[in-house]
């Protein structure tokens, strides 16, 4: 084997130890003395591939949420039905994605409701792909959708993101430690569908 292969094989290793750590305890309980420990990674190796753990946390979400984003896009391409249809079918997809790949759970949980102070400008970064595809399915949702007079679809997309920040902060306080990671997705998944799906119908029964 190649140097480069073994070397790229080496950080892999690595990157795979640290994304099970990261998930299961998030960044503030991860230790990278408990990767090196129990996966028998050397210390010396771990730090000559990486520069610290922030490094390491920051690649384990850059690679949550580019599999994510690129999994999203590709189910959006195939969505039917009515407004409504898509709407629910999206975040349908968005739940099925951590069923199957649930060793970005706790890494997309952490980012999105623990996330380490100091590296939110790097964290918002990563996810800017991620916030702008949500951005583009409500904005092809109301281009379906014939909007109130005085309404205009970048008005309703700017007024629901800053509802959104506000949502996601209270959210956010409501997290229990009781919850299982599972749970506080699933419940968050489907409180942001109840949202768009008042913004787009209302809550009158007409």
């Amino acid at each position: 084997m190649k140097r480069e292969e073994k070397s790229a094989l080496s950080r892999q290793r690595i990157l795979d130890a640290a994304l099970e750590e990261f998930s299961q305890k998030g960044y503030r309980d991860a230790s990278l003395n408990t990767v090196w420990a129990e996966k028998g990674i050397s210390k010396g190796i771990i730090y000559h591939h990486f520069k610290d753990k922030e490094e390491l946390y920051l690649l384990c979400a850059e690679n949550c949420f580019s599999a994510l984003t690129a999994d999203l896009r590709a189910a959006t391409d195939k969505l039917t039905g009515t407004a409504r249809d898509r709407l629910r079918d999206y975040f349908d997809a968005r739940l099925r994605f951590f069923a199957q790949n649930p060793k970005y759970l706790g890494i997309f949980v952490d980012v999105s409701f623990h996330p380490p102070e100091k590296l939110l400008p790097q964290i918002a970064l990563l996810r800017r792909p991620f916030d702008e595809l949500n951005i583009s399915i409500l904005t092809e949702l109301l281009k379906s959708q014939p909007l109130r007079p005085g309404l205009s679809v970048e008005q309703v997309v700017e007024d629901f993101r800053i509802y959104m920040d506000f949502f996601n902060m209270h959210f956010k306080v409501l997290c229990g430690e009781s919850h299982s990671q599972e749970d506080l997705l699933r419940e968050h998944e489907e409180r942001c569908h109840r949202q768009l799906d008042i913004l787009l119908y209302g809550v009158l029964n007409r």
